[in-house]
């Protein structure tokens, strides 16, 4: 156990000591009461964890009834922070008390009882254990009940029509076509609110959902604001500029499955499950007065619902055309929008627009950066819609199977010098199942990059700051192609750590797989027919690429 220098001895020592009874004790206290440490105001879009509640340590003076000293630290901290407490309880305590140390100490922790007993021993100060500390007790009721709780993410009478629109979006998945440079103008006339600017996230794949901007000089603004930036600071000042609600999505990571089977196939390859992913939608408003809340107000929820309802609509109409191309289209929707009021919808119509000439000018900003920056661009244009990509390991059999298989093949020496070895459980690789026809057109493509050179796992944080990796394919030409986001749950599964220690066992070398058979039963299970492609390649250290910590820029698809 630590316990206090001599030379704090002495001088605590030389403090007068009075007949006081002290009251200390430690207690959580809700997420929202943090203080961030550039003591913003704003309050964060993502709640903390559980486990990340902060502690708030009391020091009481029960005979006068006042507070000596009071800490904020987090819950992980130790026993020590209540000593350090302690110390600034007697030698700088909170005006008006005076400088001095207590008779008796009073705390309600068995735990905590003998530990300072061990390190006040020789200050002779009593501490005693006591089931309730009334005075700690009333300090603790009043900081909770001064403190205003948030209200609920959505006003509970407007909580289901928002939520079943959100669902729709969510199946609808517009972010498989649309890029983030291409505006949906949504005219309402209702809600002190004239026209919203629907701006689609997700076509890289990290965040997905829709910013609807209260107007286009805000979405405007925000564009120049986020091309002109730089550091980290003017980016996330930049991000709180914007003006507008939004629907995001969290999806909780689905759980991969472990490898191949042996030798032979036996007919199946576990993968990702193939049922529909989970989804968590997110709602909330930015504005550049009040910073971002992740909760709407009675207004804001139907606004966001009628608009989500006008977007679903246009999508089911024009869904085809967008596909091919962004022209012009506009629909006209008749929408049931709650009411604040009363429990009758009022008919309103919606008038949806796409506005191409805005999409050619935000997109000629990104253009315009791109030039200017030397760093190389990362595509994920690549890999056929909707095509699985599941990272597995190889036996040794199958290795030699595919090594010796009549498709198109890249065999590297590296792995024809350790197969015989046949170290650890097998070759780590990067399965990419698709169609037929897509299958054979991507791997025209990677011939035309001069096949693949290697996988880089690259530093980066999401939107909302959060570490994540980038899984990035090098092809021969040394073009990047991104093939996967892994945040830190994944990061910390065991499936992934694994697949990193047999890649270390294997020296660096892993396998890229390209397979048909992506729908019916042969999704995640391709049959040994089924593989069109087999590329023997390395891992390279992200230092190799001398990309640095790469940064999802709000609102936009992430270029980097």
């Amino acid at each position: 156990m630590t316990t206090l220098n001599r030379s704090t001895l002495r001088r605590l020592k030389k403090l007068k000591q009075s007949s006081a009874v002290w009251e200390g004790d430690r207690r959580a206290l809700p997420a929202k009461i943090r203080q961030p440490q550039d003591s913003s105001n704003i309050i964060p879009l993502h709640a903390h964890d559980e486990e990340s509640k902060p502690h708030c340590i009391l020091w009481v003076d029960g005979s006068m009834g006042m507070v000596r000293s009071m800490d904020v630290v987090d819950s992980a901290v130790g026993q020590e922070a209540f000593v350090r407490a302690l110390l600034q309880a007697i030698e700088h305590p909170q005006s008006p008390a005076q400088p001095s140390l207590p008779q008796k100490i009073l705390v309600c922790d068995r735990e905590l009882q003998f530990y300072l007993r061990g390190v006040l021993q020789d200050l002779g100060i009593s501490v005693e254990y006591v089931e309730r500390l009334p005075l700690i007790d009333e300090i603790f009721s009043h900081i909770l009940e001064s403190f205003t709780a948030n209200p609920p993410v959505v006003p509970e009478k407007f909580a289901a029509a928002l939520h079943k629109q959100s669902e729709h979006l969510w199946r609808n998945a517009p972010w498989n076509t649309l890029w983030d440079h291409q505006v949906i103008s949504i005219k309402l006339d209702h809600w002190d609110l004239d026209t919203l600017y629907a701006i689609v996230m997700g076509k890289m794949g990290l965040e997905q959902g829709v910013i609807f901007y209260r107007s286009e000089e805000s979405l405007v603004k925000f564009r120049h604001r986020i091309v002109s930036g730089s550091s980290e600071d003017e980016i996330e000042e930049t991000f709180l500029h914007q003006d507008c609600l939004f629907n995001l999505f969290e999806t909780p990571e689905l759980e991969m499955e472990d490898d191949f089977p042996p030798f032979p196939f036996r007919g199946k390859i576990r993968s990702l499950p193939t049922t529909v992913t989970p989804m968590k939608p997110i709602y909330g408003a930015l504005h550049p007065l009040e910073g971002g809340r992740p909760y709407l107000y009675d207004e804001e929820a139907i606004a966001l619902t009628v608009a989500l309802e006008a977007l679903n609509k246009f999508w089911e109409q024009y869904h085809k055309r967008l596909n091919a191309n962004f022209g012009s289209l506009s629909g006209t929707y008749t929408i049931y929008a709650p009411s604040i009021d009363s429990d009758v919808e009022e008919a309103i119509k919606i008038v949806v627009k796409t506005m191409p000439d805005l999409a050619n000018e935000l997109h000629q900003l990104v253009d315009e950066d791109d030039d200017d920056d030397d760093a190389p661009l990362i595509n994920e244009d690549l890999w056929p819609e909707n095509a699985l990509i599941h990272m597995m390991t190889i036996p040794w059999e199958q290795v030699e199977f595919l090594r010796n298989a009549s498709i198109h093949q890249q065999l590297s020496e590296a792995i024809t010098a350790i197969a015989p070895a046949r170290k650890g459980e097998g070759l780590p690789g990067l399965m990419i199942q698709t169609s037929r026809p897509k299958a054979l057109e991507l791997i025209e493509e990677i011939n035309e990059f001069g096949g693949i050179q290697s996988l880089c796992f690259n530093p980066a944080e999401d939107i909302f700051g959060n570490p994540c990796q980038l899984g990035l394919m090098v092809m021969g030409n040394d073009d990047l192609h991104l093939f996967g986001e892994f945040d830190k749950q994944t990061l910390n599964g065991e499936h992934h750590k694994r697949w990193k220690q047999r890649a270390k066992t294997t020296k660096g070398n892993v396998c890229v797989i390209i397979a048909m058979g992506i729908t019916g039963a042969s999704r995640g299970n391709p049959a040994p027919h089924h593989i069109l492609g087999y590329y023997e390649i390395k891992i390279i250290d992200d230092k190799e690429l001398g990309l640095g910590k790469l940064r999802a820029e709000p609102a936009f698809d992430f270029e980097f």
